[in-house]
């Protein structure tokens, strides 16, 4: 996972003064033809419910990275078979938690109910949004992407596109090589749906608008169309929209009566879509999401209806009394008002049915190769392929593959001398402690992080903070502190740590515990997915 450099040479990196790199250009993604849904929170749903009622009387580990290279810590991470969800304590609402989860073309992002996004997945093509420049193939624990705050809803077209909603109205959007930036004009959004090659935006008063995606940025050139800012077109005629959802080209819209409306998106940078019109039939619908070129339709009654070009209905699954779905191309997940999760078509685990592990599921995801769900406590739970742990945990079988739903870990955040700090790579959660990058918490310090290397190999690390001088060796579990003020240390001190040191996604990784020999106040508290180090000397020296 490291870079080959010259017998005995020492790699010096200084911190920096800031933890971003600068920009540059990423490869294009492959996009996938599968119907895009906009996710709202309850709080954006009641004020354009209300709005609607009113209106009437929403590092670089670059190539370094080695194929298939495993996280290099305890052994005994790997995930544990989910079990059937137990009932919400009565605490819950107290604790951070998942409350929207969006899956995609070897990815996932989900929202936290701080406001926060996170992502997960493969990081080759800017998918998860967190660098214009860092590539890395793969990351089963969270990392948080920058930029965003106070975010209520979320959406992905699955092909590395995806947008948010902020609380304060306006729409955000990244990936394809970009991170999060702002699309103007918009200051009153509840909510969005990232498409293929357009999104669309469900403004608070029920109306809709469209963008044409901005060109993939691809590596090592300008171009002034992935440049270009979005240009936003109103939806004509369409109001007192509940729900918006794309298909390629083509929109979907449900009003707040029940009935659904379609139009054509235009393949065109600067033209409009075409007029809305209502597909006849459908009435009192709750809920649509598209599969294979089909619709599909969720009634009131919870019962769901495949609708096809010709407009001709169809019963689905009617033994199944239904509260939510989500289908992507090849497959449908169903949720039904028991919360149990059915799959259908070509599923990501080759079986049809039940998914017997799951229980108390409010939501699902279809992503292409794996599949997410929600439970009522805001536990994520994946399964399928694997292959980019996807899914939230690295495979639990040959093939890179995930039969039984695995739960997701929750991100931490990593604060640093009172500070959030904006990493590329995340803290790896594992059975026995929390690893960090190295090298992002010494740029973040101020702090030397050096690789020595003997015969091409990485011999071992110094860390160098202030007086303090830290020694540590790949794949060992003790450290060594030492001092250049022989006053202060008279002898190196040998410290053990929970488990060796690591290496993930191209970046060398410590317990969290190691940073105390630096002399530094480090506390990781788990149930509030944060970890805090700070100077003492310096927090002394402030007040």
């Amino acid at each position: 996972m490291y870079s080959n450099v010259p017998a005995n040479h020492v790699t010096t990196e200084k911190s920096s003064s800031s933890s971003y790199p600068q920009p540059m250009n990423t490869p294009k993604s492959k996009s996938f033809r599968r119907l895009t849904k906009a996710v709202v929170s309850a709080g954006a749903v009641s004020c354009l419910l209300l709005s609607l009622l009113s209106s009437v009387t929403s590092t670089d580990a670059s190539a370094a990275a080695v194929e298939g290279q495993p996280f290099t810590g305890n052994a005994s991470d790997r995930p544990v078979s989910a079990p059937a969800v137990s009932p919400v304590s009565s605490n819950t609402e107290q604790k951070l938690h998942y409350t929207a989860v969006e899956g995609g073309y070897y990815y996932t992002v989900a929202l936290r109910s701080d406001g926060s996004v996170w992502s997960w997945g493969r990081n080759l093509l800017g998918e998860l949004g967190i660098s214009e420049t860092i590539r890395y193939r793969h990351t089963f624990s969270p990392v948080r992407i920058p930029h965003l705050s106070d975010v209520t809803a979320i959406s992905t077209s699955g092909g590395g596109y995806s947008a948010a909603v902020q609380a304060d109205g306006s729409v955000w959007h990244w990936g394809a090589g970009r991170t999060p930036r702002a699309v103007p004009g918009i200051t009153n959004a509840a909510g969005v749906t990232a498409g293929s090659s357009t999104s669309l935006v469900l403004l608070r008063d029920g109306t809709v608008q469209s963008w044409h995606n901005p060109t993939d940025k691809l590596p090592g050139t300008s171009s002034h169309e992935a440049e270009r800012e979005p240009v936003l077109h109103p939806i004509r005629g369409l109001n007192h929209v509940v729900q918006t959802a794309l298909a390629g080209m083509d929109g979907y819209a449900l009003k707040k009566d029940g009935s659904v409306w379609t139009w054509k998106e235009a393949d065109k940078t600067n033209a409009g879509p075409s007029k809305p019109k209502q597909i006849k039939g459908l009435t009192r619908i709750s809920y649509i999401t598209d599969q294979s070129g089909d619709l599909l339709v969720l009634d009131a009654k919870g019962k769901v209806w495949r609708v096809d070009s010709k407009g001709k209905r169809t019963p689905y699954h009617h033994e199944l009394t239904v509260k939510k779905m989500d289908a992507s191309s090849n497959y449908v997940l169903l949720v039904t008002a028991k919360g149990e999760v059915y799959s259908y078509g070509n599923t990501v685990t080759g079986k049809q049915g039940k998914i017997k592990q799951l229980s108390d599921i409010t939501d699902v995801s279809a992503g292409y190769y794996h599949s997410l769900a929600r439970s009522s406590n805001g536990t994520v739970w994946g399964w399928g392929g694997d292959k980019y742990q996807e899914a939230g945990a690295p495979a639990t079988s040959s093939g890179g593959m995930v039969y039984t739903p695995v739960q997701a870990k929750l991100g931490t955040d990593l604060i640093v001398n009172g500070k959030l700090l904006p990493s590329m790579y995340p803290a790896v959660e594992t059975s026995a402690a929390l690893q960090l990058p190295i090298k992002v918490i010494a740029t973040a310090l101020g702090a030397q992080f050096q690789v020595h290397t003997t015969e091409g190999q990485q011999s071992h690390y110094t860390l160098t903070y202030n007086d303090r001088i830290i020694t540590v060796r790949p794949n060992e579990s003790q450290y060594t502190v030492s001092s250049r003020n022989q006053n202060k240390l008279k002898e190196a001190q040998v410290i053990t740590l929970s488990e060796p040191i690591g290496n993930y996604s191209g970046a060398v990784t410590a317990p969290y515990e190691m940073f105390r020999g630096l002399g530094l106040n480090v506390t990781w508290d788990r149930s509030r997915a944060a970890l805090n180090m700070d100077d003492t000397k310096q927090a002394a020296s402030a007040h």
